[in-house]
């Protein structure tokens, strides 16, 4: 390992695999920033404190990350890297977002169709019917992040409907 923080922020795991399951498998572990080297009996004395300070700062940090986060989204901005589906980034002020006009005439369409009376299986049908672009499809089209894995990524899927008539920045709201 490079450092004690590499193999774990969980002092009592990192703890027991150094101590006593590394030593049970016969393992040697060296984590070469911090000089330590399982071999050398007393490298091994300020370990269990190594851990617990590696532990501390991780929760601090993401204690810290949460604040931002959160002073960023009351204060109006988006904290989501992407923009739902039917907004874009806006190109003068990337904190913004804009209606994306193309994904936005899906979306009103999808919302159109459920006021109707249709149901969100329906809605999907109708859309992969009419060979309508799915985001993931529409986003892989135009270079962005996909964090689907779909199997069949140009049918639509009640969750895809689902999930964009629950989403509430088509509301108008900051989220």
């Amino acid at each position: 390992q490079e450092d004690m923080s590499r193999l774990g922020r969980d002092y009592l795991k990192v703890g027991f695999y150094t101590e006593v399951m590394f030593k049970d498998k016969d393992v040697r572990f060296i984590a070469v920033n911090n000089g330590i080297d399982s071999d050398k009996q007393s490298d091994n004395d300020f370990t269990p404190f190594l851990n617990i300070i590696n532990e501390w700062y991780a929760k601090d940090t993401s204690k810290k990350v949460k604040a931002v986060l959160r002073a960023k989204g009351m204060s109006g901005k988006h904290v989501s890297p992407v923009p739902p589906y039917g907004y874009k980034k806006d190109e003068r002020d990337k904190t913004k977002w804009v209606i994306d006009e193309e994904a936005a005439l899906v979306v009103r369409e999808i919302y159109r169709l459920y006021l109707e009376g249709a149901g969100t299986k329906e809605i999907a049908d109708i859309l992969t019917a009419r060979g309508i672009e799915t985001p993931i499809i529409y986003f892989k089209r135009r270079g962005m992040p996909v964090r689907s894995k779909s199997e069949v990524p140009d049918v639509w899927s009640m969750a895809t409907v689902a999930g964009i008539l629950k989403q509430e920045a088509y509301t108008g709201c900051t989220v």
